[in-house]
């Protein structure tokens, strides 16, 4: 039986997929972003109570932009019960190189894994930022190999 959320829980549900999907440097912007949603009834002190309520916090992304973030313990850092595989969201190629999404903060850690495996599948580098992996193969036909070798590694299918 599917549960119904309340406007709350809707609400608490609409803002943390908000924080983990883009970036918001005020709590304006998080409000505007919210009424496009349907919660009409948001403002600033509103966005400000649910800030604390969840632990998020402003940070300085790779832009040296400041942020809002979810803690860690709202955006599936891996512990014991927590694979690395649910860190990828998507993996991708085209012509020249492989791809991988992955959930914000998490793309040096899924770097670093394919770099251990660079030379046995053919890779010449991986370069990380925030949320984003580009994958360089050594031979550019070997690309929907070295992919689907990926996809595989991470259950991304």
């Amino acid at each position: 039986m599917r549960k119904i959320l309340t406007n709350q829980e809707n609400l608490i549900k609409q803002f943390k997929t908000l924080l983990k999907e883009k970036k918001f440097g005020s709590q304006n912007a998080l409000a505007q972003e919210l009424k496009k949603k349907g919660f009409q009834k948001i403002n600033q002190s509103k966005i400000s109570r649910i800030l604390m309520k969840l632990g998020a916090i402003r940070i300085r992304n790779t832009r040296m932009e400041m942020v809002y973030c979810l803690p860690p313990s709202e955006l599936n850092i891996p512990s014991i019960t927590n694979t690395l595989k649910s860190l990828v969201l998507n993996i991708d190629y085209n012509d020249v190189m492989i791809i991988i999404h992955t959930i914000p903060g998490s793309a040096h850690i899924i770097a670093k894994l394919i770099n251990s495996l660079e030379k046995k599948e053919g890779i010449l580098g991986t370069l990380a930022s925030n949320d984003t992996i580009f994958i360089t193969p050594k031979i550019i036909s070997n690309i929907k190999k070295i992919f689907f070798v990926l996809q595989d590694l991470f259950d991304n299918k």
